[in-house]
């Protein structure tokens, strides 16, 4: 699973170095993809491909900010509190055991974040991606999947670009604690003085990286949203 993961981290890594250092358009191959990559030193935008307002599932994305939420309820006091698992065998075996949401986050694991989504309930919810502003604010469709494929929440790669951006300059509302270990726990990879941190997500057809590069005193943010 480690070696995996490893895999996938490289990967990523040089997707979104190509496009966000090098304003390489990207290679969506068989796919209707979508790139939006913003300067935060310019905030000059560049967008590839022709669905940047369209509003989708936000799918494993969503769980940045479910992170935020839980940490501002309490629903887990830090990254590293461990929900046991509930028994329940289910597709991918890394999933299947112990996580803290540091562990979770990285391997996308459903079930942690279903549990968290509970112990902040439906009122909590509502309130906090409405504060943030997230998407289409849309929480309606079962508490523990409306972030999903078929569920109400949906957002456009520019409103995933809007929120990262102001999770990277501390300007979500939400604590400094809370934003800055999700960034923390975002983490992917970092070499030759660049550090990537970002999410994956995947359902209803539809792919997602939501992340942003740091080198020097330089920031630059990307999402790419494949279909």
């Amino acid at each position: 699973m480690t070696h995996a993961v490893n895999i996938v981290k490289k990967t990523i890594f040089i997707f979104a170095l190509s496009i966000s250092l090098y304003a390489s358009e990207p290679d969506f191959g068989k796919f209707d993809g979508t790139a939006v990559i913003v300067d935060l030193n310019s905030s000059t935008k560049t967008i590839y491909g022709n669905h940047a307002d369209e509003r989708v599932s936000p799918c494993s994305t969503f769980k940045i900010v479910n992170s935020m939420i839980a940490l501002e309820c309490g629903a887990v006091q830090n990254e590293n509190e461990t929900i046991v698992w509930d028994g329940v065998v289910r597709e991918y075996p890394f999933w299947n055991h112990n996580h803290t949401m540091r562990s979770a986050i990285a391997v996308s694991t459903v079930w942690f974040y279903q549990e968290l989504a509970r112990r902040i309930g439906e009122k909590k919810m509502v309130e906090m991606v409405c504060a943030a502003e997230y998407g289409n604010m849309d929480t309606s469709k079962t508490l523990t999947n409306f972030w999903l494929g078929g569920g109400s929440l949906k957002i456009s790669p520019n409103e995933q670009v809007d929120f990262i951006s102001k999770l990277v300059r501390n300007q979500l509302p939400f604590t400094l604690r809370s934003q800055s270990v999700v960034k923390e726990i975002m983490r992917l990879d970092q070499r030759d003085g660049m550090i990537l941190s970002g999410k994956t997500g995947s359902c209803a057809g539809i792919g997602w990286f939501v992340g942003f590069i740091e080198w020097d005193d330089n920031t630059s943010l990307c999402v790419s949203n494949p279909r």
